[in-house]
């Protein structure tokens, strides 16, 4: 297979793997062109008749080539000012023409519009091990089966299966957040959306669960909340000062953000917009999700 079949072919599988090991969109894509480059070395080295599933190759490629990257960057995780959110996929509500056949499409602007892998979902991987992101990733989104698990891994194939099997009923027993129809996560937003712009804190406290939390991601790089700020009173002071000071020139529009309903913030005097996403528990808010680090949004263009 010729380099750039496989690079057309594959190259949205293994953004979306590296994506959820990295939770990073900018990181993901750079390490998918090094699986390509590591790729066409082999080629040019005449070692590419011994690749006897390519897909399994560069699929083990991506994830050792994640693991190495999460290594590395433990050591800027601990001094990461504030709380460390991933980078969000913002799909907008975009409607591809009809003559655009699914082939032509580019592969990125697929996964941006098909990868539904909740924000909040992408959250809670955080709080595993880089090996246990590795095999729950490979298993439960790509149901990849365990003894290729294990050999990307350099696992036994026992013990790939027991720890997929602790991190599953590990998640089912924790997790707070709820998948939310796309009719129901927009009226959810727009209600949310509409109280917070409009200062009405009775409606807003409709909304939110008792135990709500918010998290804002500002990196150091920009004015953020250095801790979580948890209950729903304090968050909806919170919200209120942050309208207080709110600028009648800012703009708001909701976009879908991996998979979700959510808000694109734009503030005049920023130079990047802020991405907000919300968690549903029980029809209401669980948490709230504001990313602000620059550095996090480079990849979102603004119309």
């Amino acid at each position: 297979m010729e380099i750039d079949e496989a690079y057309s072919r594959y190259r949205a599988l293994l953004f979306s793997i590296a994506y959820r090991m990295l939770g990073s969109v900018t990181h993901a894509e750079d390490l998918v062109q090094d699986t390509f480059v590591t790729l066409q070395q082999q080629a040019i080295h005449q070692d590419e008749g011994h690749i006897r599933d390519l897909k399994a190759y560069l699929c083990k490629i991506v994830t050792n080539r994640c693991l190495d990257y999460m290594k590395s960057a433990k050591a800027q995780r601990e001094v990461y000012i504030g709380p460390w959110l991933p980078e969000p996929l913002l799909q907008e509500n975009t409607i591809i023409p009809a003559s655009i056949r699914a082939e032509e499409m580019d592969p990125f602007q697929t996964i941006e519009l098909e990868d539904t892998i909740s924000y909040a979902f992408l959250v809670m991987l955080e709080r595993l091990t880089p090996v246990e992101r590795a095999v729950f990733i490979l298993r439960e989104a790509f149901v990849f089966e365990y003894d290729v698990i294990a050999d990307f891994l350099g696992k036994t194939e026992t013990g790939c299966r027991k720890i997929f099997s602790r991190l599953k009923q590990k998640m089912e027993n924790e997790s707070e957040i709820e998948w939310v129809p796309n009719a129901k996560s927009e009226q959810l937003t727009l209600r949310f959306l509409q109280a917070a712009s409009t200062g009405d804190m009775a409606e807003l406290f409709q909304l939110l669960s008792d135990d709500v939390a918010l998290y804002s991601d500002g990196g150091g790089k920009i004015t953020a909340a250095v801790k979580p700020i948890v209950s729903s009173q304090r968050v909806i002071a919170f919200i209120g000062g942050l309208v207080a000071k709110g600028d009648s020139l800012v703009s708001v529009r909701v976009v879908r953000i991996n998979g979700q309903h959510g808000l694109l913030i734009q503030v005049p005097n920023e130079a990047s917009p802020t991405v907000v996403s919300l968690a549903i528990k029980n029809g209401l808010v669980q948490e709230i999700y504001m990313i602000r680090n620059p550095d996090k949004l480079r990849h979102i263009g603004l119309r």
